[in-house]
């Protein structure tokens, strides 16, 4: 099992954070690109490959030697897309596709391994605002994911974690060439996630409850600080599961 970490942006809107790249911001007294390699560990993947942009070398350093790196040189004028593609040729077979400003546990990735095939996790207790990249659902597979999607035709919001098949993978690589090719490298990578869907079925666990958020804004790494890291962490002590949905009576937090 491979893992790709996008992690090129800069996260400007994180305001005096954004000094520093987002995949590093401190959560728990450790950059948030940690919490991350050490969760996908755990969940099985062998080699991780991260795709560095805004202050590249800082990334480097904090690594400590954990994984690769591919550089986005564009990463101003590009977006996740374009950053996904540039790994094709960095990574092979079974894939995660993590986004570097998630901070979720471990558990989340087990359930998209126990579920086999290509499979996704989002959250049906989000997915109402402009921001939210939200899902369409069909027989509990994805149709399609979008921020521009209704909020009333969506079934939740995207986390941000996806596993692939190397099939669908692969073909998701190929996707987002031609999308780059036809200068839509401005998108996210979910453009080349939703153009093979219909090939390669990526089935959609709910994971609603669970202990996650996006780290976009000040208040989400606020969030992360006080209420979701410590919830992950008493996770970590109990190792539950995430099966079906999230157990009743835990702590949930989406962005």
């Amino acid at each position: 099992m491979h893992a790709l970490i996008l992690a090129a942006g800069r996260g400007s809107r994180l305001g005096d954070a954004a000094a520093t790249p987002k995949c590093l911001v401190e959560v728990g007294g450790r950059p948030l690109l940690l919490h991350q390699v050490d969760a996908l560990r755990n969940a099985g993947a062998t080699r991780v490959t991260v795709v560095v942009g805004h202050a590249h070398e800082r990334v480097r350093e904090v690594d400590g030697g954990v994984a690769t790196f591919v550089l986005n040189a564009r990463y101003a004028e590009t977006n996740s897309l374009y950053s996904f593609w540039l790994a094709r040729r960095a990574v092979r077979g079974d894939l995660f596709v993590v986004n570097c400003d998630v901070l979720f546990p471990a558990q989340i990735l087990h359930a998209l391994v126990s579920r086999g095939g290509s499979a996704l996790a989002f959250d049906s207790g989000s997915g109402e605002d402009d921001e939210h990249m939200k899902v369409r659902l069909r027989e509990g597979r994805l149709v399609r994911m979008s921020k521009q999607l209704p909020s009333a035709e969506a079934q939740g919001e995207n986390v941000g974690v996806i596993r692939l098949t190397e099939a669908a993978a692969n073909a998701a690589f190929c996707a987002a060439g031609s999308l780059v090719r036809s200068g839509r490298d401005r998108e996210w990578v979910g453009s080349a996630v939703n153009a093979i869907a219909h090939r390669h079925p990526i089935s959609c666990i709910d994971i609603a409850g669970a202990p996650w958020v996006e780290i976009d804004f000040p208040h989400d790494l606020a969030l992360a600080r006080t209420q979701v890291w410590p919830a992950i962490e008493s996770l970590m002590v109990g190792a539950r599961p995430i099966r079906h949905g999230w157990a009743p009576g835990s702590v949930g937090a989406a962005a």
